[in-house]
Formats: C-alpha cells, sequence, structure tokens
C-alpha cells in the first residue's frame, strides 16, 4: 500500500474509533439516565411504594458500584487495553439494566443498579486507553470534548426518549428499551472496535511536541517503567491530583442533581411523570453546549486563559445554585417560577460541565502516562465517593418537610468549594506548563 492509501485508511480508522466511543459511551449513558426517568413513576406505582429516601439509596447503591469500578477497571484497562474492557462493559450494563426492570425489591434495585454504574464506569478509563494509543497528544483535548459532547447528547436524546416513552409504556418498558439499544450497540462494537492501530497494520500516533525543549518532556513518560504501586507513590504525592480529586468530588455531587431532577421538579411543581422528565432535559442540554463549546476551544486556550474562564464558569455554577434556592422564597407565579427555574437550570449544566469532563481527563493522560486508566479511574473513585454519600444523604433530606431547600442548600456548598479548588487546581497545572519549571518534580520516586 503507498503512503497517501496508508493515510486515508488511517483516516477514515480515527473516525470509526472515535464514533464506536461515542456509540458506546452513549448506551452506557442510556442505561443510567432510565433510573432517574423512571423515578417519578416508580414513586407513583403503589406495588413497590418507593419513598425519595429509597430512590436515594438506590442512587447510592448505585455510586458505590461506580466507585468500585472506578478502582478496578482502569487497571483492568490498563492490562487488557482499553477496547476489551469497553465492549465487556456495555455487555454488563445491558444486562443489569433489564435485570433492574424486572424486579420489585429493593434490595434488588440497590443490587442491579450497583452493576449498571460498575458496567459504566468503566466507560471512561477504557476510553483513555483508547484514546493514547490511537490519537496524538495534541489532539486529545479535542477528542474528550468530541466524547464528552456526545455523551450530553446522549443524555438528552436518551431523557426525552424515555420521557416520551413513560406516555405509552410503564416505567418498567423503559428498561427493556433501554436494555435492548444497549444489546443492539455491544453486537456492534463487538465486531467493530479495534484496540490499537497496529492491529490494522497502521502507524501509531505522532506525537513531535514529546521530547521537544518546550515540552520539558523526554521520550520515554517518567512514569512508563514504575509499577501500579510506585505510580500510586507519585500521584499521592502530587497537589494537583488532590485538587482536581476534591474538585471532582464536589462536581460528581452536582451532577448527581440531574438524577433527581424529575422528582423534583415533579414534586415542586406538580408535573407529570413525563412532563418532569422531558423539563429535566434542560440539564443535559445545558451540559452538552458547554462542553462542546469548552472542547472546541480546549487546546487552543493557553493554561492562563483556563484558569480564568473555567474557575469563572464554576463560580456561575454557584450562582445558579444561589438563585435556585431563593426563587422558592419569592412570591412569584408558579408558571414564571417553573421557567426562570428551568432556565436556571440550563445555565448550570453550561457551566460546570466544562469543568467536569476537560481538564481531568486531559491532566489523566499527560500525567500518568502507561497508567492513565489507573489514574482516571483512581480520581473518578474519589469524585464518585463524594456522590454516594450525597445520594444517601440528600434523598433523606429531601424527604423531609421543606427538604428540598435543605437539599439545594447542601448544593450550594459544595459549588463554593467546587469554584475554590478547580481555580487552584487550574492555576497550579498553569503554573507547572511554564518553561522554567521542571516537568519531572512531581515523578521523583
Amino acid at each position: 500500500m503507498n503512503k497517501s492509501v496508508l493515510n486515508r485508511s488511517r483516516i477514515r480508522w480515527d473516525f470509526i474509533i472515535g464514533g464506536s466511543m461515542c456509540l458506546g459511551y452513549a448506551a452506557l449513558m442510556l442505561c443510567r439516565t432510565t433510573v432517574g426517568v423512571a423515578g417519578p413513576a416508580m414513586r407513583l406505582d403503589t406495588d413497590i411504594e418507593l419513598t425519595i429516601t429509597a430512590f436515594g439509596a438506590i442512587l447510592g447503591w448505585g455510586m458505590a458500584g461506580n466507585l468500585l469500578g472506578k478502582l478496578t477497571n482502569g487497571v483492568l484497562a490498563d492490562k487488557f487495553g482499553g477496547r476489551k474492557i469497553f465492549v465487556l462493559a456495555i455487555c454488563v450494563a445491558a444486562t443489569a439494566i433489564c435485570s433492574f426492570g424486572m424486579v420489585s425489591e429493593s434490595s434488588s434495585f440497590f443490587l442491579f443498579y450497583f452493576l449498571t454504574l460498575f458496567a459504566k464506569s468503566a466507560g471512561w478509563p477504557a476510553m483513555a486507553n483508547l484514546i493514547k494509543v490511537w490519537f496524538a497528544k495534541q489532539k486529545h483535548g479535542r477528542m474528550w470534548g468530541i466524547i464528552s459532547t456526545s455523551s450530553r447528547a446522549s443524555a438528552v436524546g436518551a431523557t426525552l426518549l424515555l420521557s416520551s416513552l413513560l406516555l405509552i409504556v410503564s416505567w418498567r418498558g423503559l428498561f427493556f428499551v433501554a436494555a435492548a439499544i444497549t444489546a443492539i450497540v455491544f453486537a456492534v462494537l463487538a465486531k467493530l472496535l479495534k484496540g490499537a492501530p497496529s492491529e490494522l497494520s497502521l502507524s501509531l500516533p505522532d506525537n513531535p511536541e514529546i521530547g521537544s525543549p518546550m515540552s520539558g518532556r523526554t521520550q520515554v513518560h517518567p512514569l512508563d517503567e514504575l509499577k501500579t504501586f510506585e505510580a500510586l507513590a507519585v500521584f499521592f504525592r502530587s497537589p494537583r491530583f488532590w485538587l482536581i480529586s476534591i474538585s471532582l468530588m464536589g462536581l460528581a455531587v452536582l451532577f448527581e442533581f440531574q438524577v433527581f431532577l424529575p422528582i423534583y421538579l415533579s414534586e415542586s411543581f406538580g408535573l407529570s411523570p413525563a412532563q418532569a422528565g422531558t423539563a429535566s432535559s434542560i440539564f443535559p442540554l445545558g451540559c452538552l453546549i458547554g462542553v462542546f463549546a469548552g472542547g472546541f476551544v480546549y487546546d487552543k486556550l493557553s493554561k492562563k486563559a483556563l484558569t480564568a474562564i473555567l474557575g469563572g464558569m464554576s463560580g456561575l455554577g454557584l450562582l445558579c445554585l444561589t438563585l435556585l434556592l431563593m426563587l422558592s422564597n419569592l412570591d412569584l407565579d408558579p408558571r414564571l417560577e417553573l421557567m426562570l427555574t428551568i432556565g436556571t437550570i440550563f445555565v448550570f449544566g453550561c457551566a460546570i460541565s466544562p469543568a467536569y469532563y476537560l481538564p481531568m481527563s486531559v491532566f489523566s493522560i499527560n500525567f500518568g502516562g502507561r497508567h492513565c486508566g489507573l489514574l482516571i479511574g483512581l480520581i473518578d473513585a474519589i469524585g464518585y465517593t463524594g456522590a454516594m454519600v450525597f445520594d444517601f444523604v440528600g434523598g433523606s433530606v429531601a424527604d423531609q418537610q421543606g427538604g428540598w431547600q435543605s437539599f439545594l442548600t447542601i448544593l450550594v456548598l459544595v459549588s463554593l468549594t467546587v469554584t475554590v479548588t478547580m481555580t487552584l487546581f487550574l492555576y497550579l497545572d498553569f503554573r507547572h506548563s511554564l518553561p522554567l519549571r521542571k516537568y519531572n518534580l512531581e515523578f521523583q520516586v
């Protein structure tokens, strides 16, 4: 094959791999979204008598699965490759979400949502490995932006699809539809997705900036020769690691608001389950726009500019939550209050999504080297620990008289913490990128 044919083949497979990751993660997002959209209808089902506290416990057990998955699936992706773990995760998610729709006991709901999010947790570290072996470093931010945008688009689509289906099927039917779609995606990716360019005799991604004087990097990443526990020691000594982990913990809590949104809107404004589900799609729509814009410009902005922009957007998210807290205390027309609430939730999604998806993903690949799956899984695990605790606490708080006000107060405090820690992380990351900084300071073992 001549060089031009090989280049065309490489470009074609780059599109196929990128599209496969977007499709696969969309299926995983569909499985996760189903529980939130079904929440109001499950609450109305007298056969299961689901309280908000019990619903929060279901979400909490799901987050426990997410947490355990982040601790294990990153290591598995590093060891066995992103392709194998990604495809297996989609299969497990389809099986678990189908089983969820068949049971009625709380303990069974806990188990199958645990397994669903355990499987979903493999998506990000598996894709980190795929991006590392398929794409050049200067494209990593762009690829994460594309995948993150696809994730948010699939969340919007899944929410609208499932909410519409609630008009004609029971809440159990939503789970069977999600399982069927996910099973089809599994069959497609099992055939289509390839683990590395070498499987197709294609060239490895070119990283011309590696080894350049400005990068301060050598051809071999400082962590590539280290064992897992040695790499962990390096991570734990890094201030940036702890700042991004605390930030992700807070952001995971803020994102967990979306799973409570259908019930929050239903009970606060008297909406039907289908109406509440449709209205709640405004949050992932805001996230979609925010992460699309962020992914498009992320690689083009300096780290100094990113510090100001993402720090400012985190602050905007804090203002949105404060406004939501204040709205219920104002004597407004219910329809106007609903419109303002939906608009504020939209802006909130726009504000927090770039900080949630992009800095940690790019940092994990650059800092983790061949241990990027371990690093991204570890940071996510710390983040989901906060989300898990919030699910149990938040559901219990919201179940009380006037509980949604206390629920939002917790989110405001968390958002304030995120604004501070994310800005500090971005500032340190900017300082670390300066030419006079020695890149290997954090890698000394």
